[in-house]
């Protein structure tokens, strides 16, 4: 496999990783459960403030750029190239929000989406990750947390997403305002995502396993 092509099929797992991130963040708003934990900060902000979901994640996406150059003590061209991406993003799931409408469904059915939408999220943080390209800066700050402490990417991620349904209730408070997206998909999705991504991990690894097995039988 030449370098162009394997520069455009990670291209195209990374162009379809953001997609999933994008789609699931809004889906999750439209279940009515709670809104994923990673976003329930955007959400919170958005609510609050009357501006729109993809311009309160660009917020916070330059504030994950930033606090990532702090902890790695450096700006390297990745943090830099996490700017625009973050501007992609926002718009991206502006555009998700603008075409998919209010969903009426049963409760049973919206628990059984929200569970299948936490696996799409999480399938698209796993192929960002795996793509090597510019990580969004949600998973960017993850990522960095986990390299400069040497921490296992998954246990960091479940740790973050509990962080910002932690903030997120702060903020809500101190503006006297709902708890804007809080519920029990929120819990659900900090303490589960993580987990998820692990068995991506996890089967990433036996997929490996099996493979050098059978080059070593045929050799």
């Amino acid at each position: 496999m030449n370098l162009n092509e394997t520069v455009f099929k990670r291209s195209v797992w990374y162009i379809i990783g953001l997609n999933c991130i994008a789609l699931g963040v809004v889906l999750n708003i439209r279940y009515d459960l709670g809104v994923a934990a990673f976003s329930s900060v955007m959400y919170a902000i958005s609510e609050i403030y009357r501006i729109s979901l993809g311009t309160a994640s660009i917020i916070c996406y330059l504030l994950f750029v930033a606090l990532q150059c702090l902890l790695s003590r450096k700006i390297t061209i990745v943090f830099l190239l996490e700017v625009p991406l973050s501007i992609v993003f926002g718009v991206l799931t502006d555009l998700y929000d603008l075409l998919i409408p209010d969903l009426v469904m049963r409760p049973v059915l919206c628990a059984i989406c929200f569970a299948l939408t936490m696996f799409l999220t999480a399938l698209g943080v796993y192929l960002c990750i795996k793509s090597k390209m510019v990580l969004t800066p949600t998973d960017g700050i993850v990522n960095t947390i986990s390299e400069v402490f040497h921490l296992r990417f998954s246990a960091v991620k479940n740790a973050f997403d509990i962080s910002m349904v932690l903030i997120s209730v702060l903020l809500c408070v101190t503006n006297h305002s709902p708890f804007y997206g809080i519920g029990i998909g929120t819990i659900l999705s900090a303490l589960l995502l993580g987990r998820i991504i692990k068995i991506y991990e996890l089967l990433e690894n036996r997929f490996h396993i099996a493979d050098t097995m059978h080059i070593g039988s045929s050799s």
